[in-house]
């Protein structure tokens, strides 16, 4: 496994190499739209599904190989983290996320890509501090456009065995800025990093 901070902030990290090849050979076998699904809470409106994870399935696999490279990711980001959750997520045609701030209960997180799919990666922002409005509800922090243009951080693109890791914060601005199309499917594995 890779890490590496995309710059000097050092809370916004390229990952790679996560899946061992044999894994990610054998989730190429998978007919990804076959799979039990529910919605994902608070993104019910979107085009994705959060897939279910059968016992002994690629996915249980995945989950596990990811919470085997613990120690590695502590190490890099300077935080013992002790276990991850791993959600799965598969985003149908017609699927966007404008530019966003996670809500301040998501301390530390990653995104893998388990699939490619082209110009469907992930873009960070450099938002001003004025910009961001702080709210009393449950997201918290929000991104107001009106007051300024945050300019491009970086772009983690769409490519399997690869993705980012990001340690939270208001200023963490980010979104999928095309819109899938009629033939794309983009999975990924969304990792809440635990303390």
């Amino acid at each position: 496994m890779e890490i590496i901070a995309v710059d000097s902030k050092k809370d916004l990290f390229q990952i790679k190499d996560v899946i061992t090849d044999e894994t990610m050979n054998e989730l190429s076998k998978v007919e990804l739209e076959d799979i039990s699904w529910t919605k994902q809470e608070w993104q019910e409106d979107w085009k994705r599904r959060k897939l279910h994870v059968a016992p002994d399935s690629i996915f249980e696999q995945i989950g596990k190989e990811i919470n085997s490279h613990t120690e590695t990711i502590s190490k890099a980001i300077g935080e013992t983290i002790k276990r991850i959750e791993v959600i799965f997520w598969l985003d149908l045609p017609g699927f966007t996320v404008t530019p966003h701030i996670d809500n301040p209960k998501i301390d530390n997180a990653f995104q893998l890509y388990l699939k490619d799919c082209v110009n469907a990666g992930t873009s960070f922002y450099n938002p001003k501090d004025s910009e961001i409005e702080i709210r009393d509800d449950n997201q918290r922090w929000h991104y107001n456009p009106d007051t300024g243009k945050a300019t491009l951080r970086h772009t983690f693109n769409c490519i399997k065995n690869t993705g980012y890791i990001m340690l939270n914060n208001k200023l963490q601005l980010h979104g999928v800025p095309t819109t899938l199309g009629k033939d794309d499917l983009r999975l990924s594995a969304y990792c809440l990093m635990e303390e």
